[in-house]
């Protein structure tokens, strides 16, 4: 069963949203166990944050943090251009609109990164009605 820490601050609590409109997900679950990476997202203009998954457990700190894994930073715009499929991932990388550090040459990361964030952002953009962006699920 995931984890995922209450979020303290508004990136967080999107983060956490979106994350946890798959949390019962048997495919999200494969791709966040035991992963095990720090990802550095920032979104601006805003500042960064940092996803520990560790085990079966998502945890965040506010701030970038020197021993990262991945490190993704691009427009709010360009996320959600992303989300709502005006924009291709691999083609704002090579635009300069996105950046990602970390993934390497290990297209298993690529895989599960994919799997977990954009794939995430994709389904709740998709069915906005469904997935909505609120941290208390029990006042719908």
């Amino acid at each position: 069963m995931i984890s995922i820490q209450e979020p303290e601050d508004i990136i967080t609590i999107a983060i956490h949203n979106i994350l946890s409109s798959r949390i019962d997900d048997k495919d999200f679950y494969k791709h966040v166990h035991d992963w095990n990476k720090k990802v550095v997202l920032e979104i601006r203009p805003f500042y960064p944050v940092t996803i520990i998954f560790e085990g079966d457990d998502i945890q965040f700190s506010v701030g970038e943090i020197k021993d990262a894994d991945i490190t993704l930073r691009l427009e709010l715009q360009t996320m959600l251009d992303i989300a709502y499929g005006r924009e291709d991932p691999l083609l704002a990388t090579q635009k300069g609109i996105m950046e990602m550090e970390g993934l390497g040459d290990d297209s298993s990361n690529l895989v599960r990164f994919y799997n977990i964030f954009l794939a995430s952002m994709q389904k709740v953009a998709n069915n906005p009605n469904l997935n909505y962006f609120e941290l208390d699920k029990k006042t719908k």
